[in-house]
């Protein structure tokens, strides 16, 4: 039964990605039906500048606003500084365990009661890593992380897909603009 609603969280995700030309809209609905259907509490899309190589959260789920205003990583540091950096996937069963996670939202407060697990994989275009896709869900010894981290791989390739697609989008009705006002330049030469 997992396998039919992991294709329907997909299907869903490809609709949200589809939806909009706005991205960031987009990748918020994208964490709201992780949310929804992989008992995601926590979850992050962050983006990599590559002029100064510094990381910063694009859009979160269950992270306050002021918490991520102000955050930033730099390249290979922490769990998704190294993910950005080396692009290979992590998963963490347990979080509280795991001593490179830097915790810069200050939103896990580790109970004991209520361990947490971490993904995080990269978001690709091509072969250069743009950012990283990363989830908090509720530690369950039941739950398989090696099927959570592809599945999770498979939609940063559909974000960074929707990525390159804006960036395309965009890219064409920047050569359009020109195209403009190179013709009306040429039209305002000829007949003044």
């Amino acid at each position: 039964m997992q396998k039919i609603e992991d294709v329907t969280m997909l299907y869903e995700i490809s609709n949200a990605l589809n939806e909009h030309l706005d991205l960031k809209k987009s990748l918020y609905k994208v964490l709201d039906i992780l949310s929804n259907s992989m008992n995601m509490v926590r979850g992050t899309i962050t983006i990599l500048n590559p002029l100064s190589n510094e990381i910063k959260i694009e859009v979160a789920h269950g992270i306050s606003k002021s918490a991520v205003e102000n955050v930033k990583y730099k390249l290979g540091e922490g769990i998704t500084g190294r993910v950005i950096e080396t692009g290979k996937d992590v998963s963490i069963a347990k979080i509280s365990e795991e001593p490179l996670f830097l915790n810069r939202t200050a939103s896990r407060k580790s109970s004991k009661n209520q361990e947490v697990s971490f993904i995080c994989v990269p978001v690709k275009k091509e072969n250069q890593v743009i950012g990283a896709l990363s989830v908090d869900r509720p530690y369950d010894e039941k739950y398989q992380l090696k099927e959570g981290t592809k599945l999770l791989s498979v939609i940063a390739t559909m974000i960074a897909r929707q990525v390159i697609n804006l960036e395309n989008i965009n890219l064409e009705k920047e050569q359009l603009r020109n195209e403009n006002k190179r013709l009306k330049s040429e039209l305002e030469n000829k007949y003044s």
